[in-house]
């Protein structure tokens, strides 16, 4: 799109179709042939989609609406003009998400944990309930559902991360704007209504999560300025491995050699000394001392594996990110706190634990719970 057109009619209209087999990208192309549209042979996720849409646009400003999403009247003339009005600094706009009924809230801001996760205040909660930003107030980052960017320093940084393939990439993007020295920005005028987890729901709930989780880590791995991830890598990867050692030991079948003692003995060892125990070993060789067979716990493996495997790729990507850094970590969140908020089964005890507070990097934070951000 144009910066200068008032006529948002004129706007350049992108599709990305991720590889359906349905005949999307047949109808697309025979009902509306004004509409720019990127057919993929595959599932490329939604940072996939946007890099695709991205290489093929020489516009100076860029849109994001989510396919599960409806723009009410106004909605794009009101992102136009918020970017437009806005200091050479501003980078993106984000714009009002709320449900398809309208009366409760989707976006209206977001926050992030200090270990790369990240909540959207008042998440379902009605409108009234909530105090939201003012036009023009700055934000952490803006949801990639409802959102413009203008292209030049979105090309500068890169854009979405698509190693991310969905989830958390809006949040690294505003960390890395702000990195960079550029701000992001609430327009409540701009409002969509969306069919939340219409699309994401097909993935499957352990999908999802290997992506949360793989994203989270990566996300807080790039982006902490170098004393800051020193500091803050403690508290990360215990929370991780505490949250591991929660699902393994609880959530699976014949854990308790994963809790016994050193030295203590394992009725499997009786088991095996006995005649019975002797041939069946024999037969079928040595048991299993444990057996993982819960999924949540088979997600967080998976998770960590992708982070292992890809470890080179995210220093390199860290490095290309700090070497950009105008704005300290210590600036950026005496705008927009950490959060420390229990969200898993056993965080409670974790996050009030000496152990945790001791690991606690020293920046500024809140503690709040998950029932006050978001409503279940």
């Amino acid at each position: 799109m144009n910066a200068q057109l008032a006529d948002v009619e004129s706007a350049l209209v992108t599709v990305v179709d991720n590889g359906s087999t349905d005949g999307s990208a047949l109808a697309i192309a025979s009902k509306f042939p004004s509409v720019k549209l990127f057919a993929l042979n595959e599932n490329r996720g939604f940072t996939g989609g946007i890099s695709a849409a991205l290489r093929g646009s020489a516009a100076e400003l860029v849109i994001y609406l989510n396919n599960d999403a409806i723009p009410e009247p106004g909605w794009l003339q009101a992102l136009v003009n918020a970017i437009d009005s806005a200091p050479p600094d501003v980078i993106s706009a984000g714009g009002k998400i709320v449900d398809l009924s309208g009366q409760l809230i989707d976006f209206i801001g977001g926050v992030l944990t200090f270990d790369g996760h990240a909540f959207q205040p008042g998440f379902r909660f009605p409108l009234s309930s909530r105090e939201e930003p003012a036009a023009g107030d700055e934000i952490l980052f803006a949801c990639g559902g409802n959102m413009i960017s203008r292209r030049a320093p979105l090309a500068e940084l890169g854009g979405f991360d698509d190693d991310y393939f969905a989830y958390l990439e809006d949040v690294d993007f505003g960390w890395r704007s702000w990195i960079a020295g550029y701000r992001v920005i609430f327009e409540p005028r701009a409002v969509v209504r969306h069919a939340s987890g219409a699309t994401s729901e097909r993935l499957g709930h352990f999908e999802r999560g290997v992506l949360f989780e793989r994203n989270a880590l990566q996300t807080a791995m790039k982006n902490y300025e170098e004393n800051a991830l020193r500091e803050s890598a403690g508290a990360i990867l215990f929370t991780y491995l505490h949250r591991l050692h929660h699902y393994a030991t609880m959530r699976n079948s014949d854990t308790g050699e994963l809790r016994r003692s050193p030295f203590a003995g394992s009725g499997r060892e009786d088991a095996r000394k006995t005649f019975i125990g002797r041939v069946r070993r024999r037969l079928t060789g040595p048991p299993a001392l444990a057996s993982i067979d819960d999924p949540l716990t088979t997600m967080q493996f998976r998770a960590f594996e992708w982070i292992v495997r890809n470890g080179e790729k995210i220093a390199a990507k860290r490095e290309a990110i700090q070497a950009r850094r105008r704005r300290s970590d210590e600036e950026i969140f005496r705008r927009f706190p950490l959060h420390y908020v229990p969200t898993y089964p056993g965080d409670e005890g974790l996050m009030a634990s000496a152990l945790f507070r001791m690991l606690r990097p020293r920046l500024p934070s809140i503690e709040r719970s998950l029932s006050d951000i978001i409503r279940s």
